[in-house]
């Protein structure tokens, strides 16, 4: 789950869940997501297909991260999740949080 900050081991692999806000109509909407260092922008190869699930009446955007994924993580470092909703004629960019790596 990611909030406001979440601490991740850099050796564990395990879904990324990002609260998303919004109507439940957002999950018929292909969502992605981008992990990056802080201070860093989404380049368009850096965003990756997700998937939605509801936990507990919440919509979140979801990925695996970890070794063996296309998002490893780094020990040390602090990432930020970014989710792109692509909702033609918009595509909106959110930040639901960060995520250390230990």
């Amino acid at each position: 789950m990611v909030g406001p900050s979440l601490t991740i081991p850099w050796q564990s692999k395990e879904y990324l869940k990002a609260p998303i806000a919004g109507s439940a109509d957002l999950g018929s909407l292909p969502p992605e997501i981008a992990l990056l260092p802080v201070g860093q922008d989404p380049a368009p190869g850096d965003w990756l297909t997700a998937q939605w699930i509801t936990e507990g009446g919440q919509l979140k955007a979801m990925i695996l991260i970890g070794p063996d994924t296309a998002l490893p993580l780094t020990k040390g470092l602090l990432y930020q999740v970014w989710v792109r909703i692509t909702a033609e004629p918009e595509i909106p960019l959110l930040t639901p949080g960060t995520v250390y790596a230990s």
